[in-house]
C-alpha cells in the first residue's frame, strides 16, 4: 500500500534507514512516473539491499489488485528494482515453489551485478512422518526371515560347508606341490602384468572427485524471492488502518482514527497472513520489539527475524509506513534469543 516516502525515511532514519542523496532526489518522481507506466493501484517503496560491490538495490513494491476470494486475501503484487533511483526494472519472481525453494536456500550476500548467479545445492527432501512410522515395520517383515549382519548378508551364508573325509585325505595336486618348492625353481616365474590405470583416479588433485549436482539461481530471482519471504514474515500495518469493501476489495481506510494502545503489540498485524486475523503479539515471543517515543507519539516496531525491518507509526497524523534495510539475511537463531 501506498505510503508517504518522506515521513518513513524521517522517521526511521534514526534506525539507519537511509538512501544516498543522489538517488533520493529523483525517487519520489520516479515512482509516480512507473505507477502511471505499470498501471498500477499502489506503488510504495519497499526497502534497500546492501551489496559487496557497493552498488545496492534499491526496491519498490507494486500492487494491482487485493481482493478476498473465499477466506483468504489474495495479493497481486508486482516487484522492482533501481540501482540509480530514476531507472526502476521488473523483477521477475519465482513461477514455481521449487524454485522459491531454491532462492530460500541460497546463501552469501548480494554482489549488486544483476547479471550474477548463485550455485544452490538441493537439499534432500526429508521423510514424511507417515513414512518413519511405516519404514520400521517394514524393514522388520524383511528381515524377519533370516538375521542379518551389519553388512547386508545373512548369517546362513556365512556359515562354512562341511568337510568330508574324502576331501581331508585327498592327495595334493600338482599345483600345491609347486607351491611348496622355492621360488625359481620348477616352472618360470610369472610376469604380473601391470594394472591400467584410469584417468582420473590417480593424478592432479581434483581431477577424479564428482562435482556435486545444483542449480543455478539468478540474482535478481533471488531478491523477488526475498521480497516476498520478508513480506510474509513480516509485512506489518496497524490494526484497522484497512477497511474491506464491499466487493471484497481491501483498500486504506479513510476514517482511520489509529489503534487504542500504540505501544502494545496486539496494535499491529500482519498484512499477508490474514490481516486481522495474525496480530503480530501470536508470533514466537522475541520475534518482534516495539519502541515508543511519548513526546512525539510515535511508535517504532522492529523485527529481529529479519534484521533490518522497521515500520513507524505516528500517532499525530494517523501515517504510517515500513522498510527494509539490510543484507537479506534471516535470523536463524531467533529461538535462541532472549524476548
Amino acid at each position: 500500500m501506498d505510503s508517504n516516502l518522506t515521513l518513513t525515511l524521517e522517521a526511521l532514519a534514526s534506525c539507519g534507514c537511509v538512501i544516498p542523496s543522489e538517488h533520493r532526489a529523483g525517487l519520489d518522481i520516479s515512482l509516480k512516473i512507473k505507477k502511471m507506466d505499470a498501471g498500477l493501484q499502489s506503488l510504495a517503496f519497499w526497502g534497500r539491499i546492501f551489496t559487496t560491490t557497493g552498488k545496492d538495490y534499491l526496491l519498490a513494491e507494486g500492487c494491482v489488485s487485493a481482493k478476498r476470494i473465499g477466506r483468504k486475501l489474495n495479493f497481486d503484487l508486482k516487484y522492482y528494482f533501481s540501482q540509480n533511483g530514476v531507472q526502476w526494472l521488473d523483477l521477475q519472481a519465482p513461477l514455481t515453489e521449487e524454485r522459491y525453494e531454491l532462492c530460500k536456500q541460497c546463501k552469501g550476500p548480494f554482489t549488486g551485478d544483476p547479471s550474477n548467479k548463485f550455485f544452490v545445492i538441493p537439499e534432500p527432501p526429508q521423510p514424511s512422518e507417515f513414512d518413519e512410522m511405516i519404514e520400521p515395520a517394514l524393514i522388520g517383515d524383511k528381515s524377519g526371515s533370516s538375521p542379518t549382519d551389519e553388512k547386508g548378508t545373512t548369517l546362513e551364508e556365512e556359515q562354512p560347508e562341511p568337510v568330508t573325509e574324502d576331501e581331508s585325505t585327498a592327495p595334493a595336486t600338482e599345483d600345491e606341490d609347486a607351491s611348496d618348492e622355492p621360488p625359481g625353481v620348477g616352472e618360470e616365474a610369472k610376469v604380473i602384468e601391470d594394472e591400467e590405470v584410469v584417468e582420473g583416479e590417480e593424478g592432479e588433485e581434483g581431477e577424479g572427485e564428482e562435482i556435486p549436482k545444483g542449480t543455478e539461481v539468478p540474482e535478481l530471482e533471488r531478491l523477488a524471492a526475498l521480497m516476498k519471504m520478508v513480506d510474509e514474515d513480516c509485512g506489518v500495518v496497524p490494526y484497522n488502518a484497512l477497511v474491506m469493501t464491499p466487493a471484497n476489495v481491501l483498500v486504506k481506510n479513510t476514517t482511520f482514527s489509529g489503534p487504542k494502545f500504540i505501544d502494545e503489540l496486539d496494535s499491529y498485524c500482519h498484512l499477508f497472513k490474514g490481516y486481522h486475523e495474525a496480530p503480530i503479539s501470536k508470533d514466537l515471543p522475541g520475534t518482534w520489539s516495539i519502541h515508543a517515543i511519548p513526546l512525539q507519539r510515535d511508535v517504532i516496531v522492529r523485527s529481529l527475524l529479519w534484521p533490518g525491518y522497521f515500520m513507524y507509526y505516528s500517532d499525530t497524523g494517523k501515517d504510517y509506513g515500513s522498510g527494509y534495510f539490510g543484507m537479506g539475511e534471516k535470523n536463524k537463531d531467533i529461538a535462541f534469543c532472549v524476548p
